[in-house]
């Protein structure tokens, strides 16, 4: 009886031992199997080789199926995890996998210089560099009586002319000149001042 009960004492005692032994082997197993993403903050680059800059992103520590979603759509992701930058900005990928929901965010930057687009509008007119012509043009015309005197019109010469018959002396004659005006025009443009 008494070997028994030793060899069931020696039994407990070595099975208890076993257990202490395997539970930190099998916590250290479970610590290793925690579920993580490869990357949680990526920055992605366009440039004029690289237009739609890509990364991989893969879910570690599970073998069931992974639902990939994006919080941008000019950052694309595939239902494998691959993200692709379409434009500049920011984005948060989203990893839901045994009920956790794992996170990425990416930036996205643009290295390449901004294109000017034409624009429709016309551009202004150059300033014109002026040559001014002197000009003259007739503005209206006197009567100038042979006697010296100048009238405006010729109503005003025959009333002259008709006193100095009443006076007895021979008549005068009349000859018209005209007034000018003197001016200045651009030789290029036309403008006048």
């Amino acid at each position: 009886m008494k070997n028994i009960i030793k060899k069931s004492i020696t039994t407990i005692i070595i099975m208890a031992l076993a257990l202490t032994l395997t539970m930190p082997v099998i916590a250290q197993a479970k610590a290793k199997t925690k579920i993580k993403i490869n990357k949680t903050k990526v920055t992605l680059t366009i440039t004029k080789k690289k237009t739609k800059p890509t990364v991989q992103l893969k879910v570690k520590g599970t073998s069931k199926k992974v639902k990939w979603t994006t919080s941008n759509k000019n950052v694309s992701v595939s239902k494998k995890g691959k993200v692709t930058a379409k434009k500049k900005g920011t984005a948060v990928v989203k990893a839901k996998v045994n009920g956790k929901t794992l996170r990425c965010r990416v930036t996205v930057k643009d290295s390449r210089k901004p294109v000017n687009k034409p624009t429709n509008k016309p551009e202004p007119p150059k300033e014109c560099q002026h040559v001014w012509v002197k000009k003259e043009k007739i503005v209206g015309w006197k009567i100038g009586c042979s006697c010296g005197e100048i009238f405006d019109n010729i109503e005003q010469w025959s009333a002259h002319n008709l006193q100095i018959k009443l006076n007895g002396e021979q008549g005068h004659s009349f000859s018209e000149s005209n007034i000018y005006e003197t001016y200045y025009e651009c030789s290029k443009c036309g403008v006048r001042k």
